[in-house]
């Protein structure tokens, strides 16, 4: 039991004596850590900048004491290149095959469907000429029009009448 009282004792003065230390100096931390903050786009740019030169750097000497190298290396670029526009090139034959397939249907189908209509027959008029529908186009006036309605019973605006300041 006294050993866990003094543990407990001596981790809060553990606990005080960095506190103690973090207060002294608080402001400063805060200050660098908003300081950092700001300047971490710049810090990096300036890093990017001078790890893009050092890969530079290393590839120059690299290949300049080796000619070989650089050969084989653009070899394989030039390899890897083709291989992928040959690739392309297929694909885009591909492709217009089946446009041409799909183009072809649908003019068989349009083919198809204008083969189907009733050519030069009005709606409703069988091509056997039976007598029900010569009976119910005898019932319509010749001067009907549907889309016109009935002339008796149409809408009719109201009348535009002045704005209420003698203006016509």
């Amino acid at each position: 039991m006294d050993e866990d009282s003094n543990f407990v004792h001596h981790s809060a003065s553990n606990l005080t004596i960095i506190w103690a230390a973090i207060a002294s100096v608080g402001w400063y931390i805060l200050a660098v850590a908003v300081g950092l903050f700001f300047a971490s786009p710049y810090i990096k740019e300036k890093y990017i900048n001078w790890r893009t030169k050092k890969d530079e750097e290393e590839y120059y000497a690299k290949y300049h004491k080796n000619p070989d190298l650089f050969e084989e290396r653009l070899t394989a670029v030039e390899a890897a290149r083709r291989k992928m526009q040959d690739k392309y090139n297929e694909q885009a034959e591909i492709a217009k095959q089946k446009e041409e397939e799909r183009k072809e249907l649908k003019r068989q189908q349009l083919l198809k469907l204008t083969s189907n209509l009733n050519n030069g027959n009005k709606l409703g008029i069988a091509d056997d000429g039976s007598s029900s529908s010569s009976s119910s186009s005898s019932k319509l006036r010749n001067d009907y029009n549907p889309l016109m309605g009935d002339t008796n019973r149409g809408y009719k605006p109201p009348k535009r009448s002045c704005c209420g300041k003698k203006c016509g």
